[in-house]
């Protein structure tokens, strides 16, 4: 029996409904009411990043594929849809209107927001909107942020261009993460569940200095590039950044609000992180209308760049590096997968994708299957359509992440 998918539409409803749902549900549990207003307002920046994406796209895909950056889908190859120009590096307009939304956040963080709500509602007039004490470690970490996002959306930009060799794209993010390595305030070692403290006679804390700056490094490379190879697919970059941010937005809200145990400083981390995750999630949605099966734009490796750098710095500098694995297993699974080809020990095509028959318009691995996630879907679960193949994968990510979040909440008894 055939199963009908729900509409384009339909589809796109329950992602925004996912976002939406999370902070209705979690913002009322916070009770600092000074987090809360700049949580609020920083649900209302990725608002209207969300509605500025979704104006710039079109915009930013005409001047793309009147310069010639365009490519026809590989996964509809044979049918009329797969010979029609499709305008790529669509990831320019959502990191522009994202890095515009965080400094737009950072603007009015130097406010009392109550004050600064209250002066625009009298119509700018009355006592002018009072300015806060911010602390200078927050700034740092803040424009050093800025500052490692911007440079990979240009790295992404400069790859959807010239075609970087991969040698020079492993490279150039260690550059990128240097102001993280410079603002990290956190703690350099790492803490040893209560059983493997026993087994391997470790403490409960080990400390582990210059490795974990190397680690954070390692980090800041995986998330870049772990987004682009789990790729391929009509909404699939942009569907599991999405899931993804919003994993880490109810992590962060979960332990703001006191739900998960945390210390002040820990909680700090947390509002940081949040700061980045609603313009992301806000923009990546935006992304996702033009960008969802039948795709109207590619996102290109302008956007796996720099989203996969937004996560990673929204987990080092919020201090929750280590728990970021957790929401990324689909990603570490298919990077493991993967090692084969990409150390070409099997042979590696260029494009890593599945078939697709115009006969039935299903996708199907090759003969000789490719080693990513993608193809051993098909190969476990039968050929299917790039729709549902996309949902699938999403769906695992979704699992993937609600798992760890789980995990979250059962980790102190462990500690």
């Amino acid at each position: 029996m055939k199963v009908q998918m729900a509409s384009r539409t339909a589809q796109l409803g329950v992602l925004a409904a996912l976002g939406v749902s999370i902070p209705a549900l979690l913002l009322p549990l916070i009770g600092d009411a000074k987090a809360q207003h700049l949580l609020i307002t920083s649900a209302l920046v990725g608002l209207a990043g969300f509605i500025l994406t979704r104006w710039f796209i079109p915009h930013v895909a005409e001047k793309t594929k009147s310069r010639g950056i365009c490519g026809k889908d590989l996964n509809k190859k044979g049918s009329p849809a797969g010979e029609v120009p499709i305008p790529e590096a669509a990831g320019l307009a959502v990191g522009c209107v994202f890095l515009l939304c965080i400094i737009t956040f950072e603007l009015l963080h130097y406010y009392d927001i109550d004050s600064l709500v209250q002066w625009v509602a009298s119509g700018f007039k009355g006592e002018a909107p009072r300015r806060e004490q911010i602390a200078d470690s927050w700034l740092v970490d803040y424009n050093a942020a800025l500052a490692t996002i911007g440079f990979m959306l240009f790295l992404g930009f400069a790859d959807d261009v010239l075609d970087i060799r991969w040698r020079v794209k492993l490279i150039l993010p260690c550059f990128a993460a240097l102001p993280l390595l410079v603002a990290y305030s956190g703690g350099t070692g790492i803490a040893v569940p209560e059983p493997l403290q026993g087994m391997l006679g470790l403490p409960s804390y080990v400390e582990l200095g210059p490795l974990y700056q190397c680690y954070m490094v390692a980090l800041g490379i995986f998330c870049t590039n772990s987004i682009n190879i789990l790729a391929g697919v009509n909404g699939l970059e942009a569907g599991q950044t999405y899931i993804v941010a919003l994993a880490i937005l109810a992590f962060n809200l979960l332990n703001i609000s006191g739900l998960l145990d945390s210390t002040p400083k820990e909680r700090d981390g947390h509002l940081f992180s949040a700061y980045l995750m609603f313009p992301m999630a806000g923009c990546t949605l935006g992304l996702l209308t033009y960008n969802w099966y039948p795709s109207k734009v590619f996102v290109g490796d302008t956007f796996t760049y720099f989203a996969g750098m937004t996560i990673a710095v929204a987990g080092i500098l919020g201090h929750y590096s280590e728990t970021l694995l957790l929401f990324l297993i689909p990603q570490i699974f298919n990077f493991v997968y993967s090692l084969p080809q990409l150390f070409k020990i099997v042979p590696c095509p260029r494009h890593r994708l599945p078939v697709f028959d115009p006969k039935t318009g299903l996708l199907r691995p090759k003969d000789q299957p490719d080693w990513n996630v993608v193809n051993l879907t098909l190969q476990l679960l039968g050929n299917t359509t790039e729709n549902t193949l996309c949902i699938r994968i999403l769906c695992f990510q979704a699992l993937s992440c609600a798992a760890g979040l789980a995990l979250q909440w059962l980790l102190p008894g462990w500690f």
